[in-house]
């Protein structure tokens, strides 16, 4: 297999609050190929966007880096992203790259080197990445200007452009408009044209069509989908709802409790899950209900991360949960070269158990669901 464009490698990340220390990215490994477009899926808390947070060193002024490795580019953005307190409390960030000799101060310099230049991010709510005092061409002009060195003209040409590439009609003079003149699919635009500005080498899209309705999210999808197989970026999809990612990710790894707990292709997670957090999340898919049945949800609510997690974090809401769960927490098994899960119902001990009907039902479902959509789309 190539070489990963990102290696995790047990990563733990933590938060100071109310005077302790509290993990809530908790040993996570996963490599990022190149582009693949690589979905992250789970509920809110699940600690998606802490994750790819230390991949561009966004972390929260409280939060930290305790253990493991982000390779990227003979680069470990894991000691880019460590924060250490001098004597006189003042912040500082060390870089350590294998070829140095040692660590080296970090400096935002450095920082804007990977920070949007090679992996960029676009954000649930569009009108916090943008400026409301600025124009939508300025800020888009700012960022060519800053990263690509092009005189202002320059930059406005190509800025027109970029609107013009994630189809903003008449352009030219909408360069001039700002935010509030735009609606949330429009400045969504916006935000993926200023990322197209800084020429990433990877995308990282934290829940990009939540805010808006389902016409404008699949608006938003196809844009970013035609746009990585122009520019060849490497796509990081965040998002809680699987459905979202069915037609857009290669692969799909699911979170819970600062956890990776299943991943694989997405026929795998689609066809073939084996985690019960998995099973949840599909069963509580509203396209896959049938008419006349109560629709599914996860009852009870992620863990708060307040006390030490023991066993499976999913435990507590899990109705197939053994006894060991509660105990200890499972290794991570191999169902297939692609899939991995992390249960112990995959354990040769475990006993066998009925899964719920939508699972059951999965390939049927999902091709009723399929057929509606094809007819909903040439209605």
């Amino acid at each position: 297999m190539e070489k990963p464009i990102i290696s995790v490698k047990d990563l733990i990340v933590g938060f100071y609050t109310h005077g302790k220390k509290v993990d809530v990215i908790r040993g996570v490994s996963l490599n990022v190929y190149r582009g693949e477009t690589l979905a992250i899926v789970g509920e809110s808390g699940s600690g998606k966007s802490v994750f790819t947070k230390t991949f561009t060193g966004m972390l929260d002024a409280n939060g930290y880096i305790k253990q493991g490795e982000i390779l990227f580019d003979d680069m470990d953005l894991a000691k880019v992203a460590k924060k250490s307190r001098s004597l006189k409390g003042k912040e500082k960030i060390v870089l350590e790259n294998k070829d140095s000799n040692g660590p080296k101060p970090m400096s935002k310099k450095d920082w804007l080197k990977i920070r949007g230049k090679r992996i960029a991010t676009i954000f649930q709510d569009p009108m916090t990445s943008l400026n409301p005092l600025f124009s939508i061409g300025f800020q888009i002009s700012e960022v060519l200007i800053k990263h690509h060195h092009m005189t202002r003209k320059q930059a406005k040409e190509e800025a027109i452009k970029l609107l013009e590439k994630v189809k903003i009609p008449d352009a030219a003079r909408r360069y001039r408009d700002f935010p509030f003149q735009y609606s949330g699919g429009m400045r969504q635009r916006v935000v993926i044209a200023i990322a197209l500005a800084c020429r990433p080498e990877i995308l990282i899209c934290d829940e990009p069509t939540t805010a808006l309705d389902v016409t404008v999210q699949n608006q938003i999808l196809d844009l970013i989908k035609e746009l990585q197989q122009e520019y060849k970026w490497t796509t990081i999809f965040i998002t809680h709802d699987l459905g979202v990612v069915a037609n857009v990710a290669s692969r799909i790894a699911v979170m819970y409790g600062g956890q990776i707990v299943e991943y694989g292709t997405s026929e795998d997670i689609f066809y073939r899950p084996a985690h019960p957090y998995t099973w949840a999340l599909l069963s509580s898919l509203p396209q896959l209900g049938v008419k006349g049945e109560p629709l599914s949800y996860i009852p009870g609510n992620p863990p708060t991360f307040s006390s030490e997690i023991i066993g499976d974090a999913y435990a507590p809401r899990n109705k197939y949960a053994l006894k060991i769960d509660f105990l200890k927490e499972s290794p991570m098994f191999q169902i297939s070269e692609t899939h991995f899960a992390k249960t112990w119902l995959l354990d040769p001990r475990a006993p066998k158990i009925e899964k719920p009907v939508v699972i059951q039902e999965l390939t049927k479902r999902m091709a009723a669901a399929a057929k509606e959509l094809k007819r909903e789309v040439e209605e």
